[in-house]
């Protein structure tokens, strides 16, 4: 099969356009191509087919480097556009995208793209522990759930080991959450992420839109724009009273071939 390789803020996708949708993918066929070792590797899957949602050309199947489903990916998004465009199979500047989110319309911005992720949800106040230490932190969806823990300090922050899904509460999150660990104060910020079903990534979007939704909420502020760190770069995110917008790098790193080879996982060759 055909793929692509690309990543956003260092939060990386293998991309597969399935233009005539004739090949779904089993959670081990995903597992296998994103595998950093035995496979193609990446923090998830974008499987490019066509849309069903009025005003949207494509719709982007996408799923957590262990096979699993997962509602929506801020960063996926606009990885999954920059492939759009860079193939032909879309125009800017606007460009809808029909997720199991709903359809998120992407603007080219310059060098960057900005995807209109919707209004942040704060659901009940939580926590999270990580090896004993425990941290109180606040619910948030975007279409997907994630827990907000703000902590003290870069040094704790630095500190934690995120190999491991954080304890949380599965009775506030049956269906697992993408716990955020923050630091500072709104309008910069910075975070590390444990996704699930993933691991802790180098950036994650909607994560991203999460923290700085809580953080404006911190600093006494319903709207306004935060620059968010993560450990593959910088994100912003613009709050408004309607949506939230995500603006950053898109980028793809590679194209190639890939052949599966059972339970050894795909090999790949660029």
């Amino acid at each position: 099969m055909d793929f692509a390789k690309g990543h956003g803020t260092g939060n990386d996708f293998v991309i597969v356009p399935d233009l005539a949708d004739e090949r779904p993918l089993a959670a081990a066929d995903v597992a296998a191509l994103c595998d950093r070792r035995l496979g193609v590797g990446g923090d998830g899957l974008l499987r490019i087919v066509p849309s069903s949602e009025p005003g949207a050309k494509w719709f982007m199947d996408y799923r957590n480097a262990d096979g699993s489903i997962a509602e929506m990916c801020g960063n996926g998004v606009r990885v999954f556009a920059r492939y759009l465009l860079e193939r032909g199979l879309a125009d800017g500047p606007e460009i809808p995208v029909a997720t199991r989110g709903g359809v998120k319309n992407v603007t080219v911005v310059g060098d960057e793209l900005s995807v209109a992720m919707g209004p942040a949800a704060l659901g009940p106040t939580s926590q999270a522990s990580v090896e004993g230490f425990t941290w109180p932190g606040q619910a948030v969806s975007m279409g997907n759930p994630h827990l907000v823990c703000q902590l003290s300090d870069a040094e704790e922050l630095e500190a934690l080991e995120l190999f491991h899904q954080p304890r949380y509460d599965t009775g506030v999150f049956p269906d697992g959450v993408n716990v955020e660990f923050v630091v500072g104060a709104a309008p910069h910020v910075r975070m590390r992420v444990h996704e699930r079903g993933v691991g802790e990534t180098f950036s994650c979007g909607t994560g991203a839109c999460a923290v700085a939704a809580v953080a404006l909420r911190r600093a006494g502020a319903e709207t306004g724009t935060c620059k968010v760190d993560v450990p593959g770069g910088t994100l912003t995110v613009t709050v408004t009273d309607e949506t939230i917008h995500l603006a950053g790098p898109a980028v793809i790193v590679a194209e190639g071939t890939a052949r599966t080879q059972g339970v050894a996982g795909p090999q790949a060759s660029a």
